[in-house]
C-alpha cells in the first residue's frame, strides 16, 4: 500500500508541475516561479501581511523573503506599505498584475481537482475531501513537531 500511495503521490506532484508550467505559459507569468506563485497566494490570503508575517508562513528567512519581494516589486505584482504603527517595517499588497497572479493559481488548483475527480462520483468526491483533511492536519501536526 505505501508503495503504491507514493506512486501516486509521485505522480500527482509531477502532473501538477507540468500543468502549472503549462498555464504560465499560456500567460504573462512564464517568469515566475511556484515559490513566487506561492507567495503571491499568501500575500492575497492573508490580506497585506507583514514582511515577518509573509516570512513566518513561508518558513523561510527574512533577507529570503526580502529578496523575493523584491523581485516581486521589481516585475509589478507586489508592493510595500511602510506600517502606520512600526516604521520599521511594511505591508505588501498586490497589484493589478498581482491579483491577475493570484487568481490563476487559484485557477490551477481548480483544475487540478477537476482533473483529480473527474472519474469520481459526488460520494467519492466527499470521501476524498474527508480523507484528504485528515492528511493535512496530520502533516501539519507533524511539521509543528519537527
Amino acid at each position: 500500500m505505501q508503495k503504491s500511495l507514493e506512486k501516486i503521490l509521485n505522480t500527482i506532484l509531477q502532473s501538477s508541475e507540468v500543468l502549472e508550467e503549462e498555464m504560465k505559459q499560456e500567460s504573462n507569468l512564464k517568469n515566475l516561479t511556484s515559490r513566487q506563485l506561492y507567495c503571491i497566494e499568501l500575500i492575497k490570503n492573508m490580506q497585506n501581511p507583514s514582511m515577518t508575517e509573509l516570512a513566518e508562513r513561508m518558513n523561510i528567512a527574512k533577507a529570503s523573503i526580502s529578496v523575493m519581494i523584491e523581485r516581486l516589486e521589481k516585475n509589478k505584482f507586489i508592493y510595500k506599505v511602510t506600517s502606520d504603527k512600526d516604521r520599521r517595517s511594511a505591508h505588501v499588497h498586490l497589484t493589478e498584475d498581482g491579483e491577475k497572479a493570484a487568481s490563476l493559481h487559484a485557477e490551477l488548483h481548480k483544475r487540478i481537482g477537476e482533473l483529480l475527480t473527474d472519474e469520481m462520483t459526488e460520494s467519492e468526491k466527499e470521501i476524498l475531501i474527508v480523507l484528504l483533511n485528515k492528511s493535512v492536519k496530520s502533516l501539519i501536526k507533524h511539521k509543528k513537531a519537527l
